[in-house]
């Protein structure tokens, strides 16, 4: 091919420069100048701009004679220190100080170091098919920019220039000469979209993966134990992501880590991936989807959800409290259709149930044993016995009536499931509660067994002498039905959990389960008392839910969609970078055949 020729192929087929935009061939284009930068900037600050979607950067640095940098520095410093004097107002004097204190200390620095200076000059330039949708792109890169504390335009009559500025056939453009801003050399070096602030976190830390720059990750999920570090101040997690996208592969590489620490692990699993993992390591994995002589959880045990100081307070009656709140919630999930007359019966009906056991808001519950509560055979007695006692047909009778018909299914279908003292032995540090055999049940019946055994596990959590972990798999399935109260307890355990060296791993696929309208307080709890999310490949609805529950910038909800199975965003307090979660076969050896890459 000759010269002419490959020109020709490459050469658009024609350009129409405008006011502020410009067509190239048959796409609409604009080139945003920035002509305001962040004071501060962290480590790799570019790659936050170069990921941008749908966008092509252009970045010069043009070296500045040292000379003629520190006389229109010291210059400016005159001006501030001028207009110091001459301001009056308080607020803007202490800001100008600032100004001018900021800027002498920045000559100091490039006296003592000697750092070459350039002019630094960024284009953003967009492109896209229609009008329409250029303008969109535009208002989004530029709200974008903005959230970054930058400023960017389209310099007006002049998109011709900067598009010549921007491609390195063309000579210097006299626009060069009006845009830009002095950086020293060890600041551009930094910015470069190619210098990555990876994770490697000191103590007892899991090595998770690679980042896409290929340094190692390792994370240590109770580094708040050891360390501050901005927003990294409880060891909670979240991990989201569809059907084989490996997010049980991830939690089950942190729970090997956990085993290995000596760490308690609590883990409730509906789908039996963790059984080999659990009995390899000489774990109990209690099945109680086939319920009765495997496994019973009475819903009545009480879960003492208070410390030394609390009690110290007087609040242990908080500790019946929450029983009572978490048994209404029981009863929601296994009657979404509830009516609030006969919910408001029941919680009496319990109360009085707990009498007859010597159980009241003012109990010290430190001494019970399981065989010491009632069981909804004492429950069911009790409504029974009310209703004996009213011979006339009364509203309160209509409701207690209405309750007894709630109820008759724990003491009958139901008993090896809900009714009966708790059977199980919790005395070993890792434990699995397996519900297999019910998840494909009805769903009120799945989702009160999963409520009931959450509330469980958690009083397992509560030994500040360990740390513990606490893993909850298909988390959604707590939020399903608008279960509020459901949805409120899982808040109350994310916020709870730091108080007793508990770090918590939920679950799930379906982040829209926690945005939902009536729900979204409660999903938003659940999520900002999270230090970590590990986002691996979703569907595009479940993205945009999720950026109603933690921030997203637009690169990262299109990154998520197209993530493969492996791949991440992984928040981690402030830092957000992609990974990519690696084992070696010995790891995946170990997990058995239950889930996995």
């Amino acid at each position: 091919m000759s010269r002419a020729s490959l020109k020709s192929e490459i050469a658009p087929k024609g350009l129409n420069f405008k006011i502020n935009e410009f067509m190239i061939s048959d796409k609409y284009a604009t080139i945003l100048t920035v002509l305001e930068y962040p004071k501060m900037i962290g480590p790799g600050f570019l790659s936050n701009i170069t990921s941008i979607p749908g966008v092509k950067v252009s970045i010069k640095h043009i070296p500045i004679d040292f000379g003629t940098m520190q006389k229109t520095i010291n210059r400016e410093i005159a001006e501030l220190k001028e207009a110091y004097q001459r301001e009056h107002d308080h607020t803007l004097k202490e800001r100008i100080r600032i100004d001018y204190e900021s800027m002498e200390g920045f000559v100091q620095m490039l006296a003592a170091t000697q750092s070459k200076i350039f002019d630094f000059q960024l284009h953003v330039m967009i492109v896209a098919d229609t009008k329409d949708e250029l303008d969109a792109k535009k208002l989004q890169v530029k709200n974008f920019l903005t959230a970054l504390n930058m400023r960017a335009i389209p310099m007006m009559f002049e998109q011709e220039k900067v598009l010549k500025s921007m491609l390195p056939i063309f000579p210097k453009q006299d626009v060069e000469a009006r845009i830009g801003i002095p950086i020293p050399a060890p600041t551009i070096s930094a910015m470069y979209p190619f210098v990555f602030d990876s994770i490697k976190d000191p103590g007892l830390s899991t090595l998770f993966g690679v980042d896409f720059s290929g340094g190692v990750v390792l994370f240590n999920q109770f580094l708040y134990q050891i360390k501050k570090e901005h927003n990294r101040n409880n060891a909670n997690m979240i991990i989201l992501g569809t059907s084989g996208s490996g997010k049980s592969t991830a939690a089950k590489l942190q729970l090997r880590n956990h085993i290995r620490n000596g760490y308690q692990i609590v883990c409730i699993d509906p789908e039996n991936e963790f059984e080999h993992l659990c009995v390899s390591n000489n774990g109990s994995n209690v099945d109680l989807g086939k319920g009765g002589s495997y496994g019973m959880v009475n819903p009545l045990e009480v879960i003492v959800d208070s410390d030394e100081e609390e009690l110290s307070q007087g609040l242990g009656y908080t500790v019946l409290t929450r029983a009572l709140q978490s048994l209404k919630a029981f009863m929601k999930y296994y009657s979404p259709a509830i009516e609030d007359d006969v919910l408001a019966m029941f919680s009496e009906v319990v109360q009085e149930t707990y009498k007859r056991f010597g159980i009241d808001f003012d109990t010290n519950f430190a001494n019970f044993k399981p065989e010491n509560y009632p069981t909804f055979d004492d429950v069911y007695a009790t409504i029974k016995g009310k209703l004996l006692a009213m011979p006339e047909a009364t509203r309160e009778k209509d409701v207690m009536e209405r309750l007894e018909l709630r109820v008759r299914p724990f003491v009958n279908e139901l008993r090896y499931y809900f009714n009966g003292h708790t059977t199980i032995n919790s005395n070993t540090d890792f434990i699995v509660f397996n519900i297999k055999e019910v998840m494909n049940s009805d769903a009120n019946i799945r989702n009160a067994l999963f409520f009931n055994i959450l509330k469980y596990a958690w009083g397992l959590c509560l030994d500040k002498s360990k740390n513990t972990v606490m893993m909850v798999d298909e988390a959604h399935i707590l939020l399903s039905g608008n279960n509020e109260l459901g949805a409120e307890y899982l808040a109350q355990m994310q916020r709870r959990a730091r108080k007793y060296n508990t770090g918590t791993i939920i679950i799930t696929q379906q982040p829209t389960d926690f945005a939902q309208e009536n729900l979204i307080m409660h999903g938003k709890a659940i999520f900002d008392n999270a230090s970590y999310y590990l986002i691996m490949g979703l569907r595009k609805q479940a993205v945009e839910d999720l950026s109603k529950l933690i921030d997203l910038n637009e690169a990262e909800k299109e990154s998520i969609k197209t993530y493969t199975q492996g791949e991440a965003l992984f928040v981690c307090g402030s830092r957000r970078m992609r990974i990519h979660v690696e084992l070696t076969q010995d790891e995946l050896d170990s997990f058995g055949s239950g889930g996995g890459l």
